[in-house]
Protein backbone atom coordinates (compact mmCIF):
# COMPACT_ATOMS: atom_id res chain seq x y z
CA UNK A 1 0.00 0.00 0.00
CA UNK A 2 1.25 3.55 -1.29
CA UNK A 3 1.00 5.90 1.70
CA UNK A 4 1.80 9.69 0.72
CA UNK A 5 1.57 12.03 3.81
CA UNK A 6 0.16 14.94 2.29
CA UNK A 7 -2.76 15.26 4.35
CA UNK A 8 -3.10 18.50 7.18
CA UNK A 9 -4.04 16.87 10.39
CA UNK A 10 -4.52 19.33 13.76
CA UNK A 11 -3.53 17.81 16.85
CA UNK A 12 -4.78 18.71 19.97
CA UNK A 13 -3.79 17.72 23.41
CA UNK A 14 -4.48 18.11 27.13
CA UNK A 15 -2.95 17.83 30.26
CA UNK A 16 -3.74 18.54 33.78
CA UNK A 17 -1.98 20.79 36.05
CA UNK A 18 -2.81 22.37 39.47
CA UNK A 19 -4.25 25.91 39.93
CA UNK A 20 -3.39 28.74 42.44
CA UNK A 21 -5.97 26.70 44.57
CA UNK A 22 -4.25 23.38 44.24
CA UNK A 23 -7.56 22.27 42.35
CA UNK A 24 -6.76 20.00 38.97
CA UNK A 25 -7.55 21.98 35.96
CA UNK A 26 -7.04 20.82 32.20
CA UNK A 27 -4.71 23.08 30.47
CA UNK A 28 -4.73 22.87 26.36
CA UNK A 29 -1.46 22.53 24.62
CA UNK A 30 -0.74 25.00 21.87
CA UNK A 31 -2.04 23.11 18.80
CA UNK A 32 -0.16 21.72 16.40
CA UNK A 33 -0.51 20.86 12.61
CA UNK A 34 1.28 17.18 10.80
CA UNK A 35 1.37 16.02 7.73
CA UNK A 36 -0.44 11.97 7.73
CA UNK A 37 -2.07 10.02 5.57
CA UNK A 38 -6.04 9.65 5.72
CA UNK A 39 -6.62 5.30 4.80
CA UNK A 40 -10.09 5.40 5.41
CA UNK A 41 -13.39 7.09 7.40
CA UNK A 42 -15.77 4.36 7.82
CA UNK A 43 -19.42 4.91 9.30
CA UNK A 44 -22.08 3.13 11.41
CA UNK A 45 -25.18 3.76 13.06
CA UNK A 46 -27.47 2.48 15.98
CA UNK A 47 -31.07 3.03 16.35
CA UNK A 48 -31.53 2.14 20.63
CA UNK A 49 -34.26 0.35 21.88
CA UNK A 50 -35.96 2.79 23.67
CA UNK A 51 -36.48 6.40 21.80
CA UNK A 52 -33.11 7.96 22.19
CA UNK A 53 -31.80 9.24 19.27
CA UNK A 54 -29.77 7.35 16.72
CA UNK A 55 -26.50 7.59 17.29
CA UNK A 56 -23.85 7.88 14.30
CA UNK A 57 -19.79 6.72 14.54
CA UNK A 58 -17.33 7.37 12.31
CA UNK A 59 -14.29 5.62 12.26
CA UNK A 60 -11.18 7.03 10.92
CA UNK A 61 -7.67 5.00 10.43
CA UNK A 62 -4.50 7.05 9.44
CA UNK A 63 -1.14 7.13 9.28
CA UNK A 64 1.78 9.18 10.39
CA UNK A 65 5.64 9.12 10.07
CA UNK A 66 7.14 7.36 13.55
CA UNK A 67 9.15 10.24 14.75
CA UNK A 68 5.35 12.12 14.65
CA UNK A 69 3.79 12.58 18.45
CA UNK A 70 0.31 11.34 18.61
CA UNK A 71 -0.78 9.74 21.21
CA UNK A 72 -4.41 8.15 22.47
CA UNK A 73 -6.80 10.67 23.78
CA UNK A 74 -5.50 13.42 21.51
CA UNK A 75 -8.11 15.07 19.52
CA UNK A 76 -7.32 15.19 15.51
CA UNK A 77 -9.18 17.70 13.92
CA UNK A 78 -9.45 16.74 9.93
CA UNK A 79 -10.04 19.26 7.34
CA UNK A 80 -13.66 18.70 6.66
CA UNK A 81 -14.43 15.61 8.53
CA UNK A 82 -14.93 17.13 11.80
CA UNK A 83 -12.35 16.28 15.25
CA UNK A 84 -11.65 12.62 16.04
CA UNK A 85 -10.33 11.26 19.48
CA UNK A 86 -7.85 9.11 19.38
CA UNK A 87 -8.39 5.50 20.68
CA UNK A 88 -5.17 3.13 19.64
CA UNK A 89 -1.95 3.72 18.29
CA UNK A 90 0.48 0.92 17.30
CA UNK A 91 4.17 1.67 16.02
CA UNK A 92 4.69 -0.59 13.04
CA UNK A 93 8.30 -1.27 11.49
CA UNK A 94 7.47 2.36 9.25
CA UNK A 95 4.77 3.84 10.36
CA UNK A 96 2.40 4.90 12.83
CA UNK A 97 -1.05 3.51 12.67
CA UNK A 98 -4.00 5.66 14.75
CA UNK A 99 -7.28 4.63 15.09
CA UNK A 100 -9.91 7.38 16.04
CA UNK A 101 -13.42 7.66 16.00
CA UNK A 102 -15.85 10.33 16.38
CA UNK A 103 -19.50 10.18 17.71
CA UNK A 104 -22.86 12.04 17.02
CA UNK A 105 -26.50 11.87 18.38
CA UNK A 106 -29.34 12.54 16.10
CA UNK A 107 -29.47 15.12 13.60
CA UNK A 108 -26.47 17.23 14.94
Amino acid sequence: MNHRMNDQIIVRRTETARDARNRVITVELPSRTVMGCIRAVESSWQRPANADPVTWEYKASLGFFLGEDVRKDDVLEILGRGEFVVVDVTPGRRFLSVVAIQEKRGAE
